[in-house]
């Protein structure tokens, strides 16, 4: 009955249902159904699965199988390369007539305003619609199999979910399972291809099928390719018996072997690494139109969201395992690709990794960024899956010194700029002494400074010798690939110059003041003038508990180690000599306690009142700043000293508390008589802090207000809890019930909340205690 059915219908009905249902109904249909009637499913299948109209979809990047692992493995098995969504796409390619219409406004702003300029990417070629009056681009035409990846690919980039979907699972997640299956199977890297299926008519030059042509430019300008093919020419022209059918062909052409994965590069190079076209839109030119301005604005502001850089690196770690198993001989056009993939992609990672590094923020998720450019330049971490090692285990043969000539500014521009973002963090924080121990370690692998340097010398020199008997064309191709990805006015600056060498040695020195602070935390209390008995309990009675260190002693020891060990990497890298350790900071000797924050010199920030620059020179004089916790106090880290699953727990009973109470405790707490006094001594004081919106372009700070509120986190103190049980069992010992104690600790309590606000009573009365009906809660009305 279901089966008589339109196949619309059903899909409709079936996505009133649950996930599991949903995936299984569109296996059903796929199946039963043919051509004509499964034309119109793609694109209701894909609107739900990657919430392109919608607002509520499956949620792809944060279903695990963690937190439900039969929508996991049905979604996955759904979307898989072999599951019944890509079976759907084989099929509809049967048909050339089948076409769908991808929008112009899911690509990047940057690529529109070069299409309307005349620039076409090869990707572009043959599948742009053009408007019938305005005679510009109005969208994009691809067969089933494009659309579907497209939309696919557009999902991790779509800014209308970056609003929305606030949280991700990241590399957990069904989505990035997903992609790294699409990225096994398209991109092989056992030198097997995937299977074969039916090519779509009519095809062009470039891989893709023609559905018109477009119309005469305005003026009479040739249209320009920006960006080469990933094939040459000669090899995707197919032969004459497969070029106008779309049954299977025992003769295997190079078109029929790649255009999938040409496919699928392409629209990864323009939906994920184009929002910034070329370093020349980073900048502006004299005499540029106002539309080039509105673009220099636009590529300014762009920052991708940590999934869609976690995928670029996925997609770099498998780029190189599949450019490493291209074979001695091309053969076919998939060894063809593997030869030029990197030449493709190599200029659209450099300007999105390079637009990324100078607009991240100074924040701990640094470290995703980090991990993207060091598997960049690490190409022969990536050879064989079964052979991994360390990066400092590992020492890079000479075979490499190509690679690290077409790429000498990843290895050294990159460097300098991360150097000099490290002397504006916190060293002492172990998140940034973990990340310039990552940094260090990689560029102190053996060769690998010999074969820098001998790239560099060969842009002076003019001729290089090496181990490897390289000659003059080191030179050639090292100007070439840097002239390509920089501007004409880039002046390249040495790595192991006199100016990254200055650098060095100043973040070293910030090294070892970071390591004398590190050191200082975890020696014992013992710093600071002993307080009597009385001053103690006067302090206590007043004060709302004491501070304790924010450092865990664990973590305190690794970034110890990081810092030494990066130290003593970057001094052998750049042949200087490890500066000794100063006396800790004043400040810090002085203080009762270890310390939570650690001062380390920021360089490059110059006094405001001197009329410099806050952004100078990293040579520039010192300035300290206190770098404290400024967002929400009830949700501050959980500390060593405390025990997690309280902290939680009495975080969520507060939180229910102080949601359904929050309008009777705060009047409760302004209340001006004793009553109110006693109520202040319990709640937690009314605060203000500062939210950090870190999206896109500015981030941008939100004052929010917290009003009077239960907080019950100092119960969750190891030392609280331990005291506690120790009362318990020394009383059970002599014999007392529990009761008794509980409802003595609890008077204990309350005589302690009634003696601080006498206090404050007397106080506030110049010390007279006046408790009376003129201080009464009714006479504020």
């Amino acid at each position: 009955m279901s089966h008589q059915l339109p196949a619309i219908v059903r899909l409709t009905n079936a996505a009133k249902t649950t996930v599991y249902h949903w995936c299984e109904e569109v296996s059903r249909i796929v199946d039963e159904y043919g051509v004509k009637e499964l034309q119109n499913i793609l694109p209701m299948i894909t609107d739900s699965l990657f919430e392109l109209h919608i607002q509520s979809g499956w949620s792809l990047r944060t279903l695990t199988k963690a937190n439900n692992p039969r929508d996991f493995d049905t979604v996955a098995h759904l979307l898989s390369p072999r599951g019944p969504v890509i079976h759907l796409c084989y099929k509809l390619l049967g048909d050339s007539t089948i076409k769908y219409e991808f929008p112009l406004s899911y690509i990047p702003v940057a690529t529109r305003n070069l299409l309307e300029e005349g620039v076409l990417p090869s990707f572009y070629v043959g599948k742009l619609q053009y408007h019938p009056h305005l005679r510009v681009p109005s969208s994009l035409v691809l067969n089933s199999f494009e659309y579907y990846m497209c939309n696919f690919l557009y999902y991790l980039v779509n800014p209308n979910l970056q609003k929305y979907a606030t949280t991700s699972c990241g590399s957990d997640s069904v989505y990035f399972t997903i992609m790294e299956e699409y990225l096994q199977y398209f991109l092989p890297c056992n030198g097997s291809d995937p299977e074969m299926i039916p090519v779509p008519s009519q095809v062009s030059p470039y891989g893709s099928p023609i559905y018109g042509t477009p119309p005469k430019p305005r003026f009479e300008t040739s249209v320009r390719q920006m960006t080469p093919s990933l094939l040459k020419k000669s090899s995707l022209t197919p032969s004459s018996s497969g070029a106008g059918t779309s049954s299977l062909t025992t003769e295997r052409t190079s078109h029929h072997d790649a255009w999938r994965t040409m496919m699928m590069l392409q629209a990864i190079s323009e939906l994920w690494l184009s929002h910034v076209t070329s370093k020349e839109n980073s900048n502006l030119q004299a005499g540029s139109s106002p539309r080039s301005q509105v673009n220099v604005l636009q590529a300014v502001v762009f920052l991708p969201s940590l999934d869609h850089l976690r995928a670029v690196r996925v997609l770099t770690k498998h780029l190189h395992y599949f450019a490493n198993s291209m074979g001695p001989n091309i053969i076919s056009g998939m060894d063809e690709l593997k030869r030029t993939v990197w030449t493709y992609f190599q200029k659209k990672l450099y300007i999105f990794l390079r637009h990324t590094l100078e607009h991240w923020p100074l924040d701990a998720s640094f470290r995703l960024f980090l991990e993207t450019w060091l598997s960049y330049i690490q190409p022969w971490r990536y050879v064989s899956n079964a052979l991994r090692g360390n990066d400092g285990d590992k020492v890079v043969d000479w075979k490499w010194q190509n690679f690290v000539a077409e790429n000498l500014l990843f290895y050294t521009l990159f460097l300098q700029k991360v150097i000099l973002r490290f002397l504006r963090v916190e060293l002492s924080s172990p998140k940034n002494a973990l990340m310039l121990y990552r940094i260090s370690k990689v560029y102190s692998q053996r060769n690998l400074k010999e074969i820098i340097s001998v790239a560099e010398r060969s842009l002076s020199d003019g001729l290089s010798a090496s181990k490897s008997g390289s000659s003059s064309h080191i030179a050639v191709s090292v100007r070439q690939y840097i002239n390509d990805l920089e501007n004409p006015s880039f002046n390249y600056v040495p790595l192991f110059g006199q100016e990254t060498t200055l650098q060095i040695r100043t973040i070293l020195s910030c090294s070892a003041r970071a390591k004398s602070n590190l050191r200082l935390s975890t020696l014992p209390v013992t710093l600071g003038k002993k307080q009597s008995t009385f001053s103690w309990l006067c302090d206590w009675l007043m004060n709302s508990g004491c501070t304790t260190s924010d450092e865990n002693g664990e973590d305190v020891k690794k970034a110890l180690n990081h810092l030494e060990q990066s130290s003593t990497q970057l001094a052998l890298l750049f042949d200087v000599e490890i500066p000794s350790e100063p006396e800790p900071d004043s400040v810090l000797q002085a203080s009762y306690g270890s310390p939570s924050v650690f001062r380390t010199p920021v360089r490059g920030l110059q006094d405001s009142a001197s009329g410099t620059s806050m952004l100078g020179s990293p040579l520039s004089p010192q300035k300290r700043y206190d770098l404290t916790y400024r967002g929400n106090p009830d949700t501050q880290p959980i500390r060593s000293y405390e025990i997690a699953f309280l902290v939680r727990i009495f975080h969520q009973i507060c939180s229910n508390i102080n949601e359904k109470f929050g309008v009777e405790l705060e009047e409760a707490y302004e209340r001006p008589d004793f009553v109110g006094r006693v109520i202040r001594q319990i709640l937690v004081p009314p605060t203000s802090y500062q939210e950090v919106i870190k999206k896109y372009g500015t981030p941008k700070n939100i004052q929010v207000r917290l009003g009077p509120r239960v907080c019950l986190r100092k119960l969750a103190n190891q030392q609280v809890v331990g005291y506690t049980l120790g009362i318990f069992i020394l009383s059970y010992s002599f014999g007392w019930a529990p009761e008794i104690l509980l409802l003595l600790l609890v008077c204990c309590v309350c005589a302690v909340v009634f003696v601080r606000a006498s206090l404050q009573t007397w106080k506030e009365c110049g010390g007279r205690v006046s408790i009376d009906a003129e201080d009464s809660y009714a006479d504020r009305y």
